[in-house]
Parts: structure tokens; C-alpha cells; sequence
């Protein structure tokens, strides 16, 4: 497994010790602190520079926030570790849970265990604030790798949807969405051999299914069967239990029968979904304003979106995003700073409004209620509304998971191309757990 490549950078000086015990005591009076963040469109980052400077302005503790939108997740994640064991590092970064995870393998150890925050009795969320958001957020960064350490804290999410043509749907005799595997096959099949009366270009090979080669595809499924990627309480990767490779048999019959391919360029899915060329394709929620987008231009139909289909008794969404962590400095002040921004972020007005620039799913449930306007323009993401309280996730925060994701993608990758599903998980999770191990192993040291 490749190391994280922080070793160079850490000089003799650097403070590996978490800073434990209660912030209840420390007084952020005066603090200055960084926070990286990543959003890139530019009413998205005037909104964060308005949130800042109001939050710099009518805080209490004369606590000064310099926000700053530092690139992408990958630019982000380069820039830290290039500036571990430096006085440079944000005071909170953003970042995925596994690349987290990774930020915490010794020797950098750079991340506090944001849990004396989220718990402290002075500096804590309200009861009722904490209420508002749904119990699988908070868990999402809890890492049993760290021995249930909170690595971070959700700004927001999205979620792994089932776009459909409701219209091509009623001329192949179904009146709804399907909602089982065998039925969502059933009707792609049937697409295949019965092209969309509107589709744009009539010759086109018509496709029941088609997606982005991407880890979160596959991933998706096996939630929607009842899997999981990680077993936390076990410790240990599971791409080999029945539910897993049950996904995986029912994506590789799709494809031996001819019902499903991969996009073969970026966002072809979306194009070919809005000519009226595939009956179903699978993709985060903050895509449905483009999506929206390409049918109006394309075959211009009826269309919604559901969970992927599921064998579980609730549909079971794939919940991904982002976490915000908090990063070990021995000024404690610079991590109360951080937090207290951090929260601000999250009231249900400012996350309601940042909901309408970038399409994701708020943390804060209540921010739903504001969006009576973005709804009524969004229709379909109401849908998303109801599929959140049964919604899992298939990112742990595990340094693992960054190869382990690469590891997913080419599987998939295979089992499309005609491969025994089963070998493919079984091999996948022997890869996976020998990745894994060596990751606990550095942890140790």
C-alpha cells in the first residue's frame, strides 16, 4: 500500500499528542484561524465570503475566520500533507472521510477528535439542533480505525439516485418507477428492444442502463442489497458476503443480457439520458438541475428519480459527501474558532441557501422547509427528502478506502466486461483487506 508521504515532512518539532481533556475552559477571545473549504462557482464563493465576514463581524469573541476556497478535493489534499509539521496548516480543512482518516495516519496525527467539540458542554450544538440531523450524517465519521475518534463534521451531502423517463416508462407498460432489481431489469431489457418514441436520433442503440464508471455505482448497489463496503464493528472490508456479490451477479446478468453499459465519456450518461437514449441511469442528487438541463434541450420528457432499487424492506440510498475536520494546533483557541464558524455554516439559513447555489443535500433537516422555492423548481427533490432517514454510506473513514475506491471502479469495470462476479468480489476483498491491514498496521506504527 502506498504510504501517506508525510515522514519528510515532519520535523522534530512537530506536536504529536492529542490535545485532550475539556475546551470548556478555553477562551477563543481574540483567535484567528483558516479555514479551507471547496466550492468553486463564483456566486458560491461570494456566499461563503458573506457568511464569513458576517460571522468575523457579529461574534462575541472578536474571533476573526480567514475562509478560503483552496481547489479541489485533490488539490486539497495535496497542499495539506505537502504542509504537515509546518505552522501553515488550515485550522480546518475539508475533505472525504477517508482522505481524513489519511491526515491522521501517524506520524502526522494532525486531526483532533472533534467529539470534545461536538460533546463539550459549553461549546455543543443544541440538543435540538443535534436532533435536526439525521443519525446516519453524525455516523458517518465516527472511525473505528481510531477507535470511534470523530474525524470530522458534515456540512453536507448527497445522494445516489435512479434517474427514469417516466414517459418511455408508460409506453413499455409500467405506470411507476421500479422499485425492485427484478422489475428495473425487466423494464430495461424491454427498452432495448423498444426505442423512446421521442428519442432525439432514432438510430441510436436504445440502452435500459447506463452509468459513469465510478466506484459509487457498484457501491450503491450493495447498499441497496443490504451491504456494506466496511463492517465497522468487525473491522474488516466485505465485498464477499451475499449481499455484495448478490449486486454484483444482478449487474453482471444485466450486462450478459445486453441492458446495461458504461458512459464512454464524462457525463455521457446524462446526455444520453436527456436524447431519450437510455430509460435509466444512476448518479448523485446535486446532478438533477443538469440533468433538468440536458432533457429540455434533448427529447424534453417526463422524468423523476427514486432510490436505486433495493432488496431491503426501505429503499437504502447511498449518502457520500464531504466532512469538515479540525486541525491539532496548540493554540486550542484557533480549534474553538473553527468550530463556531463551523456552526454558523450549518443554521438552516445558511445551509437552505447554500442548497440553492450547489444542488447538495443539507445536514440541517430544517433547512428543507425553506426551500419552498427551490423545491417548486426541483420537484423531484422531495423524493430525495423522503429517502434520507433509510439511507446508508458506502465511504469509512479508513485510509484504506482511498485505493480501496480505485480497487471498486476496476471491478466494476470487469464485471461489465463479462467476468464471474463472484471471483471478482471474493478477489476484491482479499485486495481490499490486505490494503486495510497495512493501513491499521501504519496507524500503530
Amino acid at each position: 500500500m502506498k504510504k501517506l508521504l508525510v515522514s519528510v515532512a515532519v520535523g522534530l518539532g512537530m506536536v504529536c499528542t492529542a490535545f485532550a481533556g475539556s475546551y470548556d475552559n478555553v477562551d477563543p477571545t481574540g483567535a484567528e484561524a483558516t479555514v479551507w473549504y471547496r466550492v468553486n462557482r463564483d456566486n458560491q464563493i461570494a456566499f461563503m465570503d458573506e457568511l464569513t465576514a458576517k460571522f468575523n463581524e457579529t461574534n462575541s469573541y472578536g474571533i476573526t475566520v480567514r475562509a478560503v476556497s483552496a481547489g479541489g478535493y485533490g488539490d486539497i489534499y495535496t497542499k495539506f500533507v505537502n504542509l504537515i509539521g509546518t505552522d501553515e496548516l488550515p485550522d480546518m480543512v475539508i475533505g472525504y472521510q477517508n482522505q481524513l482518516a489519511l491526515y491522521n495516519n501517524p506520524p502526522a496525527s494532525s486531526l483532533i477528535d472533534m467529539n470534545e467539540l461536538v460533546l463539550s458542554d459549553k461549546w455543543a450544538m443544541s440538543d435540538a439542533e443535534m436532533a435536526d440531523i439525521p443519525a446516519g450524517f453524525l455516523a458517518q465519521d465516527i472511525s473505528s480505525d481510531y477507535g470511534g475518534m470523530r474525524l470530522g463534521f458534515p456540512p453536507r451531502r448527497s445522494m445516489e439516485i435512479m434517474y427514469a423517463n417516466l414517459d418511455w416508462l408508460t409506453e413499455l407498460g409500467y405506470d411507476s418507477i421500479p422499485t425492485s432489481p427484478e422489475t428495473m431489469m425487466e423494464a430495461a431489457c424491454k427498452a432495448t428492444q423498444q426505442p423512446f418514441s421521442k428519442a432525439v436520433d432514432s438510430s441510436a442503440s436504445p440502452q435500459g442502463l447506463e452509468f459513469g464508471l465510478d466506484a459509487s455505482r457498484i457501491a450503491s448497489f450493495i447498499l441497496a442489497f443490504g451491504g456494506e463496503t466496511l463492517d465497522k464493528q468487525k473491522g474488516i472490508y466485505v465485498f464477499d458476503s451475499d449481499e455484495a456479490i448478490a449486486a454484483a451477479t444482478f449487474l453482471s446478468d444485466m450486462a450478459q443480457a445486453g441492458c446495461v453499459r458504461a458512459a464512454t465519456e464524462k457525463y455521457g450518461e446524462q446526455t444520453d439520458f436527456g436524447n431519450g437514449h437510455t430509460l435509466f441511469t444512476t448518479g448523485s442528487s446535486s446532478g438533477l438541475p443538469y440533468y433538468g438541463s440536458a432533457i429540455e434541450k434533448g427529447a424534453n420528457f417526463n422524468w423523476s428519480v427514486y432510490s436505486v432499487p433495493h432488496t431491503t424492506s426501505d429503499p437504502r440510498g447511498n449518502l457520500y459527501g464531504p466532512s469538515f475536520g479540525i486541525t491539532q494546533k496548540e493554540d486550542q483557541r484557533k480549534q474553538i474558532a473553527a468550530w463556531l464558524w463551523l456552526k454558523t455554516f450549518l443554521t438552516p439559513e445558511n445551509q437552505a441557501q447554500f442548497v440553492r447555489l450547489t444542488n447538495y443535500v443539507p445536514v440541517r433537516s430544517s433547512a428543507l422547509d425553506l426551500l419552498g422555492d427551490y423545491r417548486a423548481a426541483n420537484p423531484q427533490y422531495d423524493i430525495i427528502r423522503e429517502l434520507m432517514p433509510t439511507a446508508g454510506s458506502e465511504t469509512p473513514p479508513s485510509a484504506s478506502y482511498e485505493e480501496v475506491r480505485g480497487l471498486l471502479r476496476d471491478t466494476l469495470a470487469e464485471i461489465l466486461a463479462g467476468g464471474d462476479p463472484a471471483e471478482l468480489m471474493e478477489d476484491l476483498n482479499e485486495e481490499a483487506n490486505e490494503l486495510h491491514r497495512e493501513a491499521l498496521e501504519e496507524l500503530k506504527g
